[in-house]
């Protein structure tokens, strides 16, 4: 079955500063964010790429057509990025995609390629690439797990049931697609449209074989508040040689 690549980029980045798209916010010395998820299809082996933009969208797809040295990549933009959550913009990119597994990143991580190969290694119908560590915090998407089974996803979630947090790095194969699929539909009827895709992945677990890939310490960071650059920098220092056509970023003087 193809694998296409898909990258949730829509969303403003309000506590990036919502100016520049945060995905193309250099990290410290390095390249942008962007950079590193294109890097990463590319060391897992997948050629198709999908991305859902918003915010900005001609600065991502500029960015995008530049790096990607895949086949030519398909963009969708999600018009109500700023209204709905970005559980729509993932139903847009399944929309676009018949019949293919999405690997989904989300736009705002680095990650190392090996989590992506790990994660398409990994059966089940939903596989979500999850760090087990108890140390989390309110705003983590906290994961319940028996093995690597996944029970639960949810910022809501009690800590003392938590297991790890869910890192932004999904696979869906055709069922898991067509549960997303139905339940993004009833969300939408229902005028439930302020929630993201982590709920619906939520209210498919019941429905579908939902499973963990692994993901180790230090091979991942989520980039939410200027802060969380410097953390995101350590990352691609420490595993530089994964990305081999990583290059630093010119100097803005």
């Amino acid at each position: 079955m193809a694998v296409k690549g898909v990258i949730l980029a829509a969303g403003r980045g309000v506590r990036m500063g919502g100016v520049e798209h945060k995905a193309l916010i250099p990290v410290g010395s390095h390249p942008p964010l962007l950079h590193f998820l294109l890097r990463d299809f590319a060391e897992a082996g997948v050629e198709d790429l999908l991305v859902v933009t918003g915010h900005r969208p001609k600065d991502v797809e500029t960015f995008v057509t530049k790096e990607w040295t895949g086949n030519d990549p398909t963009f969708v933009r999600n018009a109500r990025y700023a209204s709905w959550g970005n559980f729509h913009s993932l139903r847009m990119a399944i929309d676009q995609a018949p019949g293919a597994d999405l690997l989904v990143l989300n736009c705002d991580i680095v990650v190392t390629p090996d989590v992506l190969k790990r994660t398409l290694s990994t059966g089940g119908d939903l596989v979500l690439a999850v760090e087990r560590r108890y140390r989390l915090d309110e705003e983590d998407m906290r994961v319940e797990l028996s093995g690597d089974k996944v029970l639960y996803i949810g910022k809501d979630l009690p800590i003392r049931r938590s297991h790890g947090e869910f890192c932004g790095v999904s696979l869906l194969r055709h069922e898991a697609s067509r549960v997303y699929t139905d339940l993004a539909t009833e969300a939408e009827w229902r005028a439930d449209t302020h929630i993201y895709y982590e709920d619906i992945f939520g209210r498919m677990l019941s429905a579908v074989e939902a499973r963990a890939a692994t993901v180790r310490e230090g091979e991942y960071a989520e980039v939410d508040v200027p802060e969380d650059l410097s953390v995101a920098a350590r990352v691609i220092t420490r595993h530089a040689g994964t990305w081999e056509l990583a290059q630093p970023a010119p100097d803005a003087a």
